[in-house]
């Protein structure tokens, strides 16, 4: 995917975002890292109220596999009886974001809704609420590099998406 067409995209689900969320406070809630390039063009497009907070939940290690995740750092704000965005660059299996939408539900966010850059639903094994925003859907089996996502820590700064044609680098 071209830079172009992915800001383009971002654009379009920033108007349909500010549209949805009118009048209305909202909570966006990036999950680190791979969130941040994604997020911060995103953030840019929405119009309105929005506070921004984090979290960091890890579940690739160094590889393309998700075997397990570790909750490393929570939210600094009370979502209690607030509108929840979680920004996420990615859904493959839904493991990660199945815990995230749980628990924020749990801290007791009035709404809890999803936007994903890449969705890849044909993947997944985790039952979750689906994002209400998606960039792209992607089901293809290489794995992809570049505008956030990472392999083994490094590529995300390219300013494009690529599918990673081997994984013995």
């Amino acid at each position: 995917m071209k830079n172009e067409a992915i800001l383009k995209r971002i654009k379009e689900l920033g108007e349909q975002i500010s549209k949805d969320y009118e009048g209305k406070d909202v909570i966006a809630v990036g999950l680190l890292k791979g969130c941040v390039i994604f997020m911060a063009h995103l953030l840019l497009e929405i119009k309105g109220k929005v506070a921004i907070d984090f979290m960091t939940i890890s579940s690739y290690k160094h590889g393309t596999k998700s075997d397990n995740f570790k909750f490393i750092q929570d939210l600094d704000t009370d979502v209690k009886g607030k509108n929840v965005l979680i920004i996420e660059d990615i859904i493959d299996t839904g493991k990660t974001m199945a815990f995230t939408q749980n628990y924020l539900k749990e801290r007791g966010a009035r709404s809890v809704e999803t936007v994903t850059l890449v969705d890849k639903k044909s993947r997944r094994k985790y039952k979750i609420e689906e994002p209400k925003y998606v960039g792209f859907n992607y089901d293809e089996e290489p794995f992809i590099i570049g505008f956030g996502y990472d392999y083994g820590g490094i590529y995300r700064n390219l300013p494009d998406v690529y599918q990673l044609e081997s994984q013995d680098m």
